[in-house]
C-alpha cells in the first residue's frame, strides 16, 4: 500500500480512537454523576455503560463528520449551558453543593467541558433537522405532500379540534367533579367572602373565580355547582385556545404528524386536562401567553397580518388580559417589548408600518393595564400585596447561610441576622426548595435598608452558599432530571399533593366545595400520575413532565432560528425568555408556574418546520 493511501487511513483510525476515548470518558462521567448507579447491580451498570458508550460514540462521530464551521460553533455554544446545567444539577442532587471547595473547580470545569461536546452533538442533530426540511422544500416535495387531500376552512378545523379536546377532558371533569379546588382558591375566595381584597393575587382572577363561587348561591347544589360551572367555562376557553392553535398550524401548512402530536398532547397530557379544571390563575394566564406568542409569530412570519385592524385589536385585548392575570407578567412584558420593537424596526423595509402599529398597540396595552389595575383596586378597595415575593431568593440565601454556617458567623453578623431571621424558627423552617416558610415569617418591614446591607455582607463572606441557595431554589427550572418540584408540598394520593395539587381546600361552614367523583376509577388512575408521581419511573415519558424540558425546548427553538439566520423569529420568544428569568427568582418550582411554556413552546416549535427555510408567508390562504 502506497504512503499516499496509508496516511488518510491512519488519520481516520486516529480520529476513531479519539472519538471512542471521548465516548468512554463521557459515559463514565454520566455514570459517576447519576445517583442510581451507586445502588444498581453491577450488570445493570455495565449494560448502561456499554450501550451508553455506543450511543455516545455514534453521536460524537456524527458531530465530528460535520464540516460546516458555523454548525459546529452554534452546537457548542448551546451545548455548553446544557452540559453545565446537567453537571451542576447532578452535583446539587448528590452533594448538596455545586462546588465544595476551590480544589474541585478543575474537576467541575473538565466535567462540563467533556459533556459539552456530547451535548453539542445532540444539538447538532436538531440544527441539521432544519437543513433537511429546507432541502425537501426546495425540491418541492414538502409542498406536494401538504397539498394532498381535502382542504378545510380555518374555522372548521378550529371547531373540530376544540370539540375533540373538550370531549377528551370531559371524563376527567366527571372524575374530579365539581373542580380541582386547589392552590390559592381558598385564600382568594376568603377575600370575596370577607370583601377584604389584596393585590397579592391578581384581582381580575379573584373576581373571576368569585363570580362563579357566588353563582353557586342561586344554583341547585350550592357553591359546588358554581365551581362546576367555573370548570366548564374554563374548559371551553382552554379547549378553544388549543383548538385555535392547532388550526393555526393547519393554516400554516405544518405537517399532519406534527399537528396531530400537538393535538394529542393538548387533549391527553394529564397536566392539561387537570389544570383545565383547576382554580389556579396560571391556567387562563397561560392561554393568553399562548395567544400572545402566536400573534407575535404571525407578525414576523406572515406578510398580511400587519394591516389587519381586527388582529391588532385582538392583540391589545389578549396582551392586556395577560398582564391582568399575573402580577409578575408586567415586568417581563416591559422588558421584552423593547426587544420586539427593535426587531420590528429592523424589519420596517419588509413590513412597512408594522413597527409603528406595534409601538402604538403596546403603549395602549400598558395604558389599559394601568387603568384596569387602578379601577379594580378602587372598586374592591384592595390593599397592596407584600413585597416579600420579590425577596424570596435573598431571604433563602440568608437563611441557608445561617443554617450552614452558623458556627462560623461573627457574633455581630449573627446578631444582625437575628433581627430578620430569628433562630427560634429559621433552622426548622428552612427548606432549600421552598422559600415560603422563611419568606412568610421573616421580619422585613422594620429596617429594609438594614436587611439589604446584611444580605450584601453575608454574600461577600459566603458566596458559595448564596450560589447553592439559588441553585437549589430554582433547580427544577433548568435541571431536567430534578424530582423535587413534584413533592414540594408533599406526596401521595391521600394528601392530594405531588406533581400537581388536587387536594380540596377547606372553606368556612356552609361554603364548602363538596367533591363527588362520577368516575372514581379514572380519578384513582390520574392520582397515581399527578399525586403518587408514578410517571417518574418511566425513563422517557418522565422528561415530558419536567418543567425544565420546556425551557430547553425553547432553547432549541432559538438555536435553530439563530443557526438558520432567521433572527426575526426570535421575537415571539422574547417574552417567554424574560418571564423565565422572573421564575428563577420565584419562591419555588411548580409545573403551574411553567405552564405558559408547556402550552406555548411546543406550538412554535411545530411552526418552524414550515418557516425556518423561508422569509415569510404561508402555504394556505385563509378561507
Amino acid at each position: 500500500m502506497s504512503e499516499e493511501k496509508t496516511k488518510p487511513l491512519e488519520k481516520k483510525y486516529f480520529k476513531s480512537v479519539i472519538i471512542f476515548t471521548l465516548a468512554i470518558i463521557n459515559i463514565s462521567l454520566v455514570a459517576s454523576l447519576e445517583m442510581w448507579t451507586k445502588s444498581a447491580s453491577r450488570i445493570a451498570v455495565m449494560l448502561f455503560g456499554g450501550v451508553g458508550a455506543v450511543v455516545c460514540y455514534l453521536l460524537l462521530d456524527f458531530f465530528g463528520k460535520q464540516k460546516e464551521k458555523r454548525l459546529r460553533v452554534h452546537a457548542m455554544l448551546w451545548g455548553l449551558p446544557m452540559a453545565a446545567a446537567y453537571v451542576l444539577g447532578c452535583r446539587m442532587r448528590r452533594d448538596g453543593t455545586a462546588l465544595a471547595g476551590l480544589k474541585e473547580l478543575p474537576g467541575l470545569v473538565l466535567q462540563v467541558g467533556c459533556l459539552t461536546v456530547l451535548a453539542a452533538a445532540c444539538v447538532c442533530i436538531v440544527l441539521r433537522g432544519g437543513a433537511y426540511r429546507e432541502a425537501l422544500r426546495q425540491c418541492g416535495l414538502r409542498r406536494i405532500v401538504l397539498q394532498e387531500g381535502k382542504q378545510y376552512r380555518f374555522w372548521q378545523v378550529w371547531l373540530f379540534h376544540s370539540i375533540v379536546i373538550l370531549l377528551c377532558w370531559l371524563p376527567v371533569f366527571l372524575a374530579y367533579y365539581p373542580s380541582v379546588f386547589a392552590y390559592d382558591a381558598e385564600g382568594q375566595l376568603y377575600q370575596v367572602l370577607a370583601h377584604d381584597y389584596s393585590t397579592h393575587h391578581p384581582l381580575l382572577h379573584t373576581l373571576f373565580l368569585g363570580a362563579f363561587f357566588k353563582l353557586g348561591e342561586i344554583l341547585p347544589g350550592s357553591y359546588s355547582a358554581g365551581m362546576a360551572v367555573h370548570s366548564v367555562v374554563q374548559m371551553v376557553i382552554m379547549s378553544a385556545v388549543f383548538g385555535y392553535t392547532t388550526a393555526f398550524l393547519y393554516r400554516k401548512g405544518v405537517p399532519a404528524y406534527a399537528r396531530n402530536i400537538l393535538l394529542f398532547f393538548y387533549a391527553l397530557f394529564p397536566t392539561n386536562s387537570i389544570l383545565a379544571l383547576s382554580t389556579t390563575k396560571d391556567v387562563l394566564f397561560s392561554a393568553f401567553v399562548l395567544l400572545y406568542t402566536l400573534f407575535l409569530y404571525r407578525l414576523v412570519t406572515e406578510q398580511g397580518w400587519g394591516g389587519a385592524k381586527k388582529s391588532w385589536l385582538l392583540y391589545v385585548l389578549c396582551a392586556t388580559l395577560l398582564l391582568l392575570f399575573r402580577n409578575n407578567a408586567v415586568y417581563a412584558f416591559i422588558l421584552a417589548s423593547p426587544c420586539v420593537c427593535i426587531g420590528l424596526y429592523r424589519m420596517r423595509a419588509d413590513k412597512p408600518g408594522v413597527f409603528q402599529k406595534y409601538l402604538f398597540s403596546t403603549a395602549t396595552v400598558l395604558v389599559l393595564f394601568l387603568l384596569g389595575s387602578v379601577l379594580l383596586k378602587a372598586t374592591t378597595d384592595a390593599e397592596n400585596g407584600s413585597p416579600r415575593e420579590m425577596l424570596s431568593v435573598p431571604l433563602q440565601q440568608m437563611a441557608r447561610t445561617r443554617v450552614k454556617a452558623e458556627e462560623t458567623l461573627q457574633p455581630e453578623v449573627r446578631q444582625e441576622l437575628e433581627k430578620y431571621l430569628p433562630s427560634e424558627w429559621v433552622f426548622a423552617a428552612y427548606n432549600p426548595y421552598l422559600a415560603d416558610p422563611v419568606k412568610n415569617r421573616a421580619v422585613i418591614h422594620d429596617d429594609p435598608a438594614g436587611l439589604i446591607k446584611t444580605w450584601i455582607k453575608l454574600g461577600t463572606e459566603h458566596p458559595q452558599i448564596y450560589i447553592d441557595a439559588f441553585l437549589d431554589n430554582s433547580i427544577g427550572y433548568w435541571f431536567i432530571e430534578d424530582k423535587t418540584h413534584a413533592q414540594i408540598y408533599g406526596l401521595g394520593t391521600e394528601s392530594g399533593f405531588g406533581y400537581l395539587s388536587t387536594d380540596n381546600r377547606t372553606m368556612p361552614a356552609g361554603c364548602e366545595i363538596i367533591e363527588h367523583s362520577y368516575l372514581p376509577r379514572l380519578r384513582r388512575f390520574m392520582e397515581k400520575i399527578v399525586s403518587d408521581n408514578v410517571y417518574q419511573a418511566m425513563p422517557v415519558v418522565r422528561l415530558i413532565f419536567a418543567p425544565a424540558f420546556y425551557w430547553w425546548m425553547l432553547c432549541m427553538y432559538m438555536a435553530a432560528v439563530l443557526y438558520r439566520r432567521k433572527y426575526n423569529m426570535l421575537l415571539p420568544a422574547a417574552f417567554l425568555v424574560v418571564y423565565y428569568m422572573t421564575l428563577l427568582l420565584s419562591p419555588t418550582v411548580l409545573i403551574r408556574y411553567m405552564y405558559p411554556f408547556v402550552v406555548s413552546v411546543p406550538a412554535i416549535c411545530c411552526c418552524i418546520s414550515t418557516d425556518i427555510g423561508k422569509t415569510g408567508g404561508k402555504l394556505y390562504n385563509k378561507n
